[in-house]
Order: C-alpha cells, then sequence, then structure tokens
C-alpha cells in the first residue's frame, strides 16, 4: 500500500509513489513534492551514532519513526495570525482577488515543520596556495603600454578548528525551499522546549521527508562551505586556491526539532500558492503574486495619461 500525505493546499489526501520526485494533487492540481526514496549513507560517522527512539505521532504516516528531540512552541496564536496574513495581503494592491483574501482561506491552518539540527567539533588541515596581484606594461622596452595584472603565488598550509551548532536542515520538501530559507532567518532554536505531544493539539504535524543520514549529508555539506571561508581568510591575499581541504568530525549529534509555522494556499493560475506566517515572529512570508488584468489596468491608465500629458504638451 502506498503512503498517504495529506496536500498541503487543500489536505485532500495524496498517494506518493516509492521514488516519487514530483506528484500532483488530484483535487486541486497544486505540484508537490514526492517523499524521495529512503537511501543509505556509507559514512562512518553516521554508523557511529546511537539510535534514537521511534514512535507514532505525525498525522502523514501511521508508522513509528523518529520522536522529535524539541519543539518551538507557537507564540502567534491563530487570530493574530490572521489578522497579521490580512493586513499583509491588503497592503499589496496589484495582487489577485484570492490573495488579498487568504486570511479566509479553509486551508488555514498551524503546522510544525521538522528540521534536523547538527551539531559538531571540526579539525581541518589544508593545503593552498596565496595570490597577491602586481602590476606591469605590457609592450616593447620603453614603449608606453597597457597595465597587466599579475599573480604571485606562494605555498600555504595550516589547521583549522571550529565548532558548529545548530546547524538547521529543512527535514520537508513540501513547503518551498526559499520560504523555508526564508522562514529559518527568524527561528530561535535557543527557545526550543523539550517534545510534548500535548502541544501538538490543533496541528498539523508532518513527517519528515529527508532521513536523518541525507540530513547529515547536507549538514556536512553547510559545515563544509564554512570552513572553507574560514581557510581562504586565514590564507588571505588577493586570491586563494584551496585544492585539499582534509576535515575530521567529533562530538557529532543530532536532534529532530518541531519548529512552528502558520500555513494557508489560495488559487492562482490554476493551481494554489502557499503562504506562510512565521510562528515565532508573526512574519508573513510569501510570493509575489500579480494580477494580470490590475497590472493592465494600470498600464491602460498610466498610457492614457502619457497620452494626454504629450498632447497638451504639443
Amino acid at each position: 500500500m502506498l503512503p498517504v500525505c495529506p496536500c498541503v493546499a487543500c489536505g485532500e489526501p495524496l498517494p506518493v509513489a516509492a521514488g516519487a520526485t514530483v506528484v500532483a494533487c488530484g483535487s486541486c492540481g497544486t505540484s508537490l513534492h514526492g517523499r524521495p526514496a529512503a537511501r543509505r549513507l556509507v559514512d562512518p560517522d553516521w554508523a557511529a551514532l546511537p539510535p534514537k527512539a521511534t514512535g507514532r505521532y505525525a498525522d502523514d504516516t501511521p508508522e513509528a519513526i523518529v520522536v522529535p528531540d524539541a519543539m518551538v512552541p507557537f507564540r502567534v496564536e491563530r487570530a493574530t495570525a490572521r489578522r497579521l496574513l490580512r493586513e499583509a495581503a491588503r497592503r499589496r494592491w496589484f495582487a489577485p482577488r484570492a490573495f488579498r483574501r487568504v486570511d479566509e482561506s479553509e486551508s488555514f491552518r498551524a503546522a510544525y515543520l521538522p528540521h534536523w539540527v547538527w551539531g559538531a567539533w571540526t579539525r581541518s588541515r589544508y593545503r593552498a596556495a596565496r595570490g597577491d596581484f602586481y602590476w606591469s606594461r605590457a609592450g616593447r622596452a620603453g614603449a608606453r603600454g597597457s597595465r597587466v595584472r599579475g599573480v604571485r603565488w606562494r605555498p600555504a598550509a595550516g589547521s583549522v578548528d571550529l565548532v558548529f551548532a545548530d546547524v538547521a536542515i529543512p527535514a520537508t520538501v513540501r513547503v518551498e525551499a526559499r520560504m523555508l530559507a526564508d522562514l529559518m532567518r527568524d527561528w530561535t532554536l535557543g527557545d526550543a522546549v523539550p517534545f510534548d505531544a500535548s502541544l501538538l493539539e490543533g496541528c498539523w504535524v508532518q513527517r519528515y521527508d529527508l532521513e536523518p543520514e541525507v540530513g547529515l549529508e547536507l549538514a556536512k555539506a553547510r559545515m563544509a562551505a564554512g570552513i572553507e571561508r574560514e581557510v581562504r581568510s586565514r590564507v588571505g591575499g588577493d586570491a586563494q586556491h584551496v585544492p585539499v581541504i582534509e576535515t575530521a568530525f567529533s562530538g557529532l549529534g543530532y536532534r529532530l526539532v518541531l519548529l512552528p509555522v502558520w500555513l494557508a494556499s489560495y488559487p492562482h493560475r490554476g493551481g494554489r500558492r502557499m503562504v506562510a506566517v512565521h510562528g515565532e515572529t508573526g512574519r508573513v512570508v510569501c510570493g509575489r503574486p500579480w494580477s494580470g488584468p490590475k497590472l493592465g489596468a494600470a498600464f491602460a491608465f498610466a498610457a492614457a495619461v502619457a497620452s494626454v500629458i504629450l498632447y497638451s504638451v504639443l
């Protein structure tokens, strides 16, 4: 039997085929990411981690999955979230009518989005080259030529010790990556409390789509980018060439944290688009929908005004 999860737009059951990457809701037509096939990474750091407790708590799966370690409670109540959403929507004059009434959408719901939060100590050894710019004249001796920039390279090597805490990796693919990244800017992981199933009442609790070992791969990539930035800073110069960075991890650990958000959707061009209200700060996160008729009317009005002005001048 195929797993079933609700459509994030209309809430209707959405079958997800094994290995599917994109599926479409049969009720509203919204295109959604499917749950990727589970895969195990050959990673000694992952193999050394102890297993976590499992249980049944998510709305979209009956199976036992990793139980969250912590959650960030809602600070923005339902009525406040609706008001903030209504105010933000009505400030957008050129938005379609459906967007300006999104606070009345039946899809409006409180949701907890799963995130893998990683931490580690790293020691990285690097071999690199530092480049310093210099300028010289091109052309024959004694003749005035254009200035040409060159680079003097010299070897550099060393080690970097860094501590990474709270590297949060979204574990859902059913919310747009751009929206998740925008929401992440305001979440305060320091305000997380131990997981309490009673706080989930009345909320849509989503199962994680990305397995923790996949989250480790993404977290290591995020850490690697931070390590490379630190290496380049230490190498210095005008340019750096860093062919080798060898990193060892220690004290590696992770938590599954549920983060709060209010979600709603509205019809747009034959599909549905999502809007979010941050569960801690109340900041509204959405795209920039435009109404074709409103834009056309504004363009026609501007063209008419320009024509009148031009006629009066001539």
